[in-house]
């Protein structure tokens, strides 16, 4: 006598589902493969376990003595795979820091779905600028960095992430939505910048010298949030990355001005120590981080 667990989840498919069609739609399987499986069982035991009628199968009383066993093995079986399932799944904790826009705008909506992927893995995300970031990784603060500009200390290894581009925006009800734009015009208005010290503030500014923009009126926040909501009420401008503002874009809420002179990408890197190996948790995280 040899039963196997497939049959005997065929056995209990059929049992709830009352008909071998039905069952066969359940276990993805084919009526006659699922009724062969139902054949083989009932020749191994020697017996029938249902009753046939029109309406159906209907479990007898040798099907009813299988019934407890049958749940118990299955059961069983379901145990000894999630078990398993556990001792091998990736594990561990990820401390992670990104720039402003990586962090708010790319990691904040993968680190989710890595999770949903590994629930066995805990992650941290530590956001600041790209100087602090590459700090912290080089002193072991944090095991992975993502930031908007190549690192510059001598332990750190790094490789392209994302590719992005500088976007001169504003709102969409701003009277240079219908303009002719040129570097003077640009150069009237209000410009709403990033107070903070980074390497984003002083790239941007530089950009926009060399693009013979002056800045003679000037709004500083902290936050590109902040920022987007002040373009937003169509009084003043500010460069921005498209990753941070291509919704606002889509959706209307701001425009992006069209100035031949201006054309600047962006690059975004990923970094790690250069003196330890990558574990197999910070190389599937990367991995899935650069889908």
């Amino acid at each position: 006598m040899k039963i196997t667990l497939k049959q005997l989840s065929i056995f209990k498919a059929i049992h709830i589902n009352g008909q071998i069609s039905k069952a066969a739609k359940t276990l993805h399987m084919s009526v006659p493969a699922v009724s062969m499986a139902l054949k083989e069982l009932e020749g191994s035991l020697g017996t029938r376990l249902f009753e046939r009628s029109s309406n159906g199968l209907t479990i007898n009383d040798n099907g009813e003595v299988i019934l407890p066993y049958a749940n118990e093995m299955l059961s069983k079986s379901n145990q000894l795979e999630q078990m398993f399932t556990e001792r091998t799944a990736i594990g561990g904790t990820i401390k992670v820091g990104s720039s402003k826009t990586a962090g708010n705008y790319i990691l904040s909506r993968k680190i989710p779905l890595f999770k949903q992927q590994h629930p066995c893995v805990d992650i941290k995300l530590v956001i600041n600028n790209s100087l602090a970031i590459e700090k912290m990784v080089s002193e072991k603060e944090l095991d992975l960095g993502f930031v908007d500009a190549k690192p510059g200390l001598n332990n750190l290894h790094y490789q392209q992430w994302l590719k992005d581009r500088l976007c001169i925006v504003t709102g969409s009800n701003n009277p240079l939505a219908s303009e002719i734009i040129t570097p003077e015009r640009l150069s009237q208005e209000l410009w709403v910048m990033d107070e903070t010290i980074s390497v984003s503030r002083l790239r941007n500014t530089q950009l926009l010298k060399s693009a013979r923009i002056n800045i003679h009126q000037e709004l500083s926040m902290n936050t590109m949030g902040a920022i987007k909501r002040a373009i937003g009420t169509g009084i003043g401008i500010s460069v921005l990355p498209y990753l941070a503002v291509k919704e606002e874009i889509a959706s209307g809420q701001l425009i992006e001005l069209d100035l031949p002179e201006w054309d600047f990408q962006r690059n975004y890197w990923s970094i790690w120590r250069n003196d330890e190996a990558l574990s197999p948790l910070l190389d599937e995280f990367i991995q899935f981080c650069n889908q």
